[in-house]
């Protein structure tokens, strides 16, 4: 699995601000898109099979329109029409919100059926029922609208992956593929779950660093005998710290997205030590912040990139834990 050739997910490039920041922005923009894509370029049975999930009326002779940013008011009614709602959790908030129109994220039309979409991402994101309930003027005059159905990506995941195991009985080459794409790009953006493991491994931008990561990971738990390890519940990565002890070495995907190693007590200087002794052992120097040095002198990062293998840094990674 790699960031970069997954088709759902943007490619930031060297964009300027910070990487959390930069990605709410692009997820914000990319998730809907993802989900109606796959919708739209796969079989219809899958959209066929979608709506009657909803406990729509389905028809396998339909042909179905997509739409997003759905700006214009619809100009057919149909006998079924709805608005559904994403989101990380089924919380639904009741924010008065004095808006003369509003624009639902997506649609999926046909004779039968109008289905508009509101979508929310991230886990303080939450559907708000003015939004929802002003989504309905975009249908068509004297539409007779159902009940609002509100969805979680967990659930919608849920049902991409039962999708997957039908169509791989069938021919449908293209649609088990975009099905997979979709799972993936849900995996790598932490949709519909909470943030793993494997979430941060693919946050490295090169499949050897993520290989690299989760052999660091194996070793810290499964290979090295240390004892009274436990997970130092780092936002920003994966933690790893002894019991009743500060961390010894964090995987993190901010500071460049590299393997620190936290060596010994602030006082004591050790990680700029290590730090030289690193860069020469790889050929290449860590650019560090002139801040750094006094701020987090017991500290030293390896790029994973930069690592031909992983014996070239597992006796810096015993040194940080002997130390701590």
């Amino acid at each position: 699995m790699s960031i970069y050739k997954n088709i759902f997910h943007y490619y930031r490039g060297q964009t300027r601000g910070s990487f959390e920041g930069t990605r709410q922005i692009q997820i914000e923009n990319n998730t809907t898109k993802a989900f109606i894509n796959v919708l739209q370029h796969s079989s219809p049975v899958l959209t066929n099979h979608f709506i009657k999930w909803l406990g729509l009326k389905e028809d396998e002779k339909e042909v179905f329109e997509y739409m997003y940013q759905v700006s214009n008011k619809l100009n057919k009614r149909t006998a079924q029409a709805v608005v559904i709602g994403i989101a990380e959790t089924d919380k639904v908030l009741n924010n008065y919100q004095e808006k003369k129109y509003y624009i639902p994220d997506g649609a999926i039309l046909s004779d039968l059926v109008s289905i508009l979409i509101e979508s929310k991402i991230g886990l303080n994101s939450y559907l708000d029922i003015n939004q929802i309930e002003g989504h309905k003027n975009r249908f068509a005059i004297d539409q007779v609208v159902e009940k609002n159905i509100i969805l979680t990506w967990s659930e919608i995941r849920d049902f991409f992956l039962e999708q997957q195991r039908y169509f791989r009985n069938t021919n449908e080459i293209i649609t088990c593929f975009l099905l997979e794409q979709f799972e993936e790009f849900c995996t790598i953006n932490c949709i519909g779950g909470l943030k793993t493991n494997e979430y941060f491994f693919l946050q490295f931008e090169k499949v050897k660093a993520q290989d690299l990561a989760r052999k660091v990971n194996n070793y810290i738990w499964n290979e090295a005998g240390y004892e009274n390890i436990q997970d130092a519940g780092t936002k920003d990565g994966i933690g790893y710290k002894i019991i009743r002890k500060p961390k010894f070495a964090t995987l993190t995907i901010q500071r460049q997205r590299c393997l620190i190693l936290h060596i010994g007590k602030r006082e004591e200087r050790l990680g700029l030590f290590v730090q030289e002794e690193i860069d020469e052992l790889l050929g290449r120097k860590f650019e560090r912040k002139e801040y750094e040095e006094d701020k987090y002198p017991h500290e030293a990062y390896i790029r994973l990139e930069w690592v031909d293998e992983f014996e070239q840094i597992r006796p810096y990674i015993d040194l940080a834990f002997r130390l701590r």
